[in-house]
Protein backbone atom coordinates (compact mmCIF):
# COMPACT_ATOMS: atom_id res chain seq x y z
CA UNK A 1 0.00 0.00 0.00
CA UNK A 2 1.08 3.72 -0.62
CA UNK A 3 2.53 5.57 1.64
CA UNK A 4 -0.21 8.47 2.31
CA UNK A 5 0.56 11.54 4.22
CA UNK A 6 -1.23 12.21 7.12
CA UNK A 7 -3.63 15.04 7.77
CA UNK A 8 -1.12 16.86 10.26
CA UNK A 9 1.78 16.52 7.72
CA UNK A 10 -0.76 17.78 4.82
CA UNK A 11 -1.42 20.76 6.76
CA UNK A 12 2.03 21.71 7.66
CA UNK A 13 2.65 21.54 4.12
CA UNK A 14 0.06 23.49 3.41
CA UNK A 15 1.14 26.50 5.86
CA UNK A 16 5.16 26.07 4.24
CA UNK A 17 3.56 26.85 1.18
CA UNK A 18 1.23 29.75 1.83
CA UNK A 19 4.84 31.08 4.16
CA UNK A 20 6.25 30.80 0.30
CA UNK A 21 3.66 32.80 -1.17
CA UNK A 22 3.46 35.05 1.02
CA UNK A 23 7.45 35.54 1.29
CA UNK A 24 7.68 36.04 -2.56
CA UNK A 25 5.33 38.45 -2.61
CA UNK A 26 6.88 40.90 -0.53
CA UNK A 27 9.99 39.64 -2.71
CA UNK A 28 7.82 40.78 -5.68
CA UNK A 29 7.34 43.97 -4.20
CA UNK A 30 10.74 45.21 -3.37
CA UNK A 31 12.15 44.28 -6.59
CA UNK A 32 9.01 46.39 -8.12
CA UNK A 33 10.63 49.30 -5.81
CA UNK A 34 13.81 48.97 -6.67
CA UNK A 35 13.25 48.47 -10.27
CA UNK A 36 11.54 51.80 -10.28
CA UNK A 37 14.72 53.13 -8.24
CA UNK A 38 16.33 51.93 -11.17
CA UNK A 39 14.52 53.53 -13.84
CA UNK A 40 14.75 57.02 -12.24
CA UNK A 41 18.22 56.49 -11.51
CA UNK A 42 18.55 55.60 -15.25
CA UNK A 43 16.51 58.58 -16.20
CA UNK A 44 18.84 61.28 -14.26
CA UNK A 45 21.95 59.51 -15.59
CA UNK A 46 20.63 59.50 -19.20
CA UNK A 47 19.74 63.09 -18.27
CA UNK A 48 23.39 64.06 -17.07
CA UNK A 49 24.73 62.58 -20.36
CA UNK A 50 22.53 64.30 -23.00
CA UNK A 51 23.44 67.85 -21.14
CA UNK A 52 27.28 66.76 -20.86
CA UNK A 53 27.00 65.91 -25.00
CA UNK A 54 25.17 68.96 -25.70
CA UNK A 55 27.30 71.03 -23.78
CA UNK A 56 30.32 69.38 -25.84
CA UNK A 57 28.65 69.86 -28.83
CA UNK A 58 28.21 74.00 -27.84
CA UNK A 59 31.64 74.88 -27.41
CA UNK A 60 34.79 75.10 -29.25
CA UNK A 61 38.74 75.11 -29.06
CA UNK A 62 39.94 75.63 -25.41
CA UNK A 63 36.58 75.66 -23.82
CA UNK A 64 35.73 72.33 -25.12
CA UNK A 65 39.09 70.52 -24.51
CA UNK A 66 39.08 71.67 -20.80
CA UNK A 67 35.44 70.73 -20.39
CA UNK A 68 35.85 67.31 -22.26
CA UNK A 69 38.83 66.71 -19.88
CA UNK A 70 37.01 67.28 -16.89
CA UNK A 71 33.85 66.08 -17.63
CA UNK A 72 34.41 63.26 -19.96
CA UNK A 73 37.43 62.11 -18.12
CA UNK A 74 37.50 62.80 -14.96
CA UNK A 75 40.20 64.85 -15.11
CA UNK A 76 41.42 66.68 -11.80
CA UNK A 77 40.43 70.52 -12.84
CA UNK A 78 44.27 71.85 -12.27
CA UNK A 79 45.54 69.02 -14.35
CA UNK A 80 43.15 69.44 -16.88
CA UNK A 81 44.03 72.97 -17.37
CA UNK A 82 47.49 72.10 -17.30
CA UNK A 83 47.04 69.20 -20.09
CA UNK A 84 44.83 71.88 -22.08
CA UNK A 85 47.73 74.82 -21.55
CA UNK A 86 50.47 72.21 -23.33
CA UNK A 87 47.82 71.59 -26.12
CA UNK A 88 47.32 74.66 -27.40
CA UNK A 89 50.89 76.46 -25.77
CA UNK A 90 48.70 78.74 -23.61
CA UNK A 91 49.75 80.01 -20.00
CA UNK A 92 47.72 78.14 -17.49
CA UNK A 93 47.21 81.29 -15.82
CA UNK A 94 45.45 82.56 -19.10
CA UNK A 95 43.35 79.91 -19.19
CA UNK A 96 42.83 79.74 -15.26
CA UNK A 97 41.94 83.81 -16.13
CA UNK A 98 39.44 83.84 -19.63
CA UNK A 99 38.21 80.16 -19.50
CA UNK A 100 37.42 77.98 -17.11
CA UNK A 101 35.27 80.50 -15.63
CA UNK A 102 33.22 80.17 -18.67
CA UNK A 103 32.57 76.41 -18.23
CA UNK A 104 33.12 76.71 -14.25
CA UNK A 105 29.11 76.97 -13.59
CA UNK A 106 28.35 74.51 -16.01
CA UNK A 107 30.48 72.11 -14.68
CA UNK A 108 29.26 72.76 -11.24
CA UNK A 109 25.90 72.16 -12.26
CA UNK A 110 25.98 68.83 -13.80
CA UNK A 111 28.49 67.86 -10.58
CA UNK A 112 25.32 69.05 -8.62
CA UNK A 113 23.19 66.48 -10.26
CA UNK A 114 25.43 63.52 -10.71
CA UNK A 115 26.27 64.28 -6.30
CA UNK A 116 22.53 63.35 -5.77
CA UNK A 117 21.94 61.06 -8.43
CA UNK A 118 24.65 58.68 -6.84
CA UNK A 119 22.40 59.12 -3.69
CA UNK A 120 19.88 56.71 -4.70
CA UNK A 121 22.34 54.14 -6.01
Amino acid sequence: MKNIKGYVNMKTDLNLILLRIQFLEEKEKQINKEKVSLEELKQKLTNILNQTEEKLKELKGIDRELFYEIMVKGTNVTRAVDKVSITYDVDPSTIWKYYYPKIKEDIKKLEKEIMSSEILV
